[in-house]
């Protein structure tokens, strides 16, 4: 009796750790399989899905390296139009964000994540007959079609936005932001806003 239930402990045990291994196994499985090839490289997780989202690989290319880590986060380089994709868990509930073109060079010239814009929360956004914008943490870029690229941040971006962004009477930005005397300002097609 007390050898039967030895061997029906033990068989249970043999069970639990069977069932327990087939599970680790399986949870494994299905995480690598959330991967997806690109050309040498693979994209996976919240990039992946963002890639996805905004057109994948017939928008974007094949990646041209691993997903990286940047500044409390990750980035994935991509063939088209020099594109990086972002990603902070902590910005935009997770949602990663490509950056690419003049705006990726205007993000690089002020030290891309770990700069004065820190990540994007915003994909980038047409503006009709003008050009595109994009919005991140500590301001915004905007890139014209006849103009060149310029960011807008702080006391100046609350009086352009409150005078409807670029689809207002200032029109694109035309320069970055400058000090007057104890001032900043900044130009823009049709006009200058000063702060304060």
């Amino acid at each position: 009796m007390i050898e039967m239930r030895i061997k029906q402990r033990v068989t249970a045990a043999a069970v639990a750790a069977m069932a327990f291994t087939l599970l680790a196994s399986t949870q494994v499985t299905s995480i690598a399989s959330a991967d997806e090839p690109s050309g040498e490289f693979t994209i996976g997780g919240r990039i992946l899905e963002a890639y996805k989202a905004t057109g994948g690989e017939a928008k974007w290319g094949e990646a041209t390296g691993d997903e990286r880590p940047a500044l409390g986060g990750r980035f994935q380089t991509f063939e088209k139009d020099n594109t990086h994709f972002y990603w902070k868990a902590s910005v935009t509930a997770g949602i990663a964000h490509p950056v690419g073109g003049a705006i990726f060079t205007k993000y690089g010239t002020l030290q891309w994540e770990r700069g004065v814009l820190k990540y994007p929360t915003s994909d980038p956004i047409g503006i009709p007959d003008k050009g595109v914008k994009q919005f991140f943490q500590g301001g915004n870029v905007y890139s014209g079609t006849t103009t060149k690229t310029f960011t807008v941040w702080g006391g100046i971006l609350n009086k352009y936005a409150a005078a409807k962004g670029p689809t207002g009477k200032l029109g694109m930005p035309v320069s970055n932001e400058y000090r007057v005397g104890r001032n900043y300002a900044q130009n823009f097609q049709n006009g200058v806003l000063v702060f304060p």
